[in-house]
């Protein structure tokens, strides 16, 4: 967790005591530290949006700083571009804080479910029948 805060500072804490401190001065925090979310956001943005991928969002307020920079930008970015990412994170975030309500839309894909057909049942004498024609037809 200090390593990861160290990112957002504007020093790097050289011995173990000062990685302590900084965890333990850093109040509890909801939202991800900005090298987090940029991490994330790369990421997440990278992925082949289809039927098979989910993406896996650290919180709402990088969903939605995604969103406004666009997703194709964040896509190729490379580290150098954390800079401009931060400044509307940041804004999010106090958006965020300050009321307003950003979600992470959820997954509408049908829960799939297989229900084997039972032997002497109507759907299996229909499907017997269709079989049947369309062994006619082959032959």
């Amino acid at each position: 967790m200090a390593s990861e805060l160290s990112f957002d500072q504007d020093w790097m804490p050289s011995n173990a005591k000062e990685f302590l401190a900084l965890v333990r001065t850093q109040k509890a925090n909801e939202y991800p530290s900005a090298q987090a979310a940029f991490d994330n956001a790369c990421c997440q943005c990278g992925l082949i949006e289809d039927q098979y991928v989910k993406r896996q969002w650290l919180h709402a307020v990088v969903l939605e700083t995604a969103n406004r920079i666009g997703m194709g930008k964040l896509k190729n970015a490379d580290n150098y571009f954390i800079k401009a990412f931060t400044s509307v994170y940041e804004q999010v975030i106090s958006e965020h804080q300050n009321g307003s309500t950003f979600v992470i839309p959820k997954s509408h894909q049908v829960a799939y479910e297989h229900t084997p057909v039972q032997l002497g049942s109507e759907a299996d004498k229909r499907i017997n029948e269709q079989l049947a024609g369309l062994r006619r037809l082959a032959v």
